[in-house]
């Protein structure tokens, strides 16, 4: 392919870069295949970049009278205000990096895009799949032009992302 390719963020876990809170990637050879030719992809991964590290505790979103909240499991730690101003950096730079499209890992309580399962303060019940991971939602907020998907959608939107 001739020219410069177009940017794409994607949920690093998804390029196999072991950056999850196991430990482990969430690696989706389809999607690498399918674009490496294509696109230059930026990777992204919300909690580590934030600095909460690898491995880490497990989180989930909670229903706060403050909003949507991403709590540590064991602990009841509330890690909202790190991820966020992170996540407010982080939204300036794609700003400035010119991506066209973003991928995010579903089910992630920073990079779901679809409805993330939430739950009542405590974890006491879940509110079902009612939440969408802080960063999906931050950049859904900042670019609603972008066309934004999760690993799930693949192989059907591959063209969508390269124009």
């Amino acid at each position: 392919m001739h020219g410069r390719k177009i940017k794409i963020g994607i949920s690093a876990c998804l390029l196999g870069i072991k950056c999850r809170y196991d430990g482990c990637s969430k690696a989706c050879p389809m999607i690498f295949e399918l674009l490496k030719d294509k696109v230059q992809f930026i990777p992204v991964c919300p909690e580590f970049n934030a600095g909460l590290g690898v491995p880490r505790p497990p989180m989930h979103l909670e229903s706060s009278p403050r909003g949507t909240r991403i709590i540590v499991t064991a602990t009841g730690e509330d890690k909202t205000d790190i991820l966020n101003d992170w996540i407010q950096t982080e939204v300036k730079l794609m700003e400035r990096t010119n991506i066209a499209a973003f991928i995010f890992k579903a089910r992630s309580p920073s990079c779901g895009l679809r409805p993330v399962e939430l739950f009542s303060p405590g974890k006491k019940r879940s509110l079902g799949p009612a939440g969408q991971g802080l960063f999906a939602a931050a950049m859904k907020r900042n670019f609603p032009e972008m066309l934004m998907v999760d690993e799930s959608d693949f192989p059907d939107v591959a063209e969508k992302l390269v124009f």
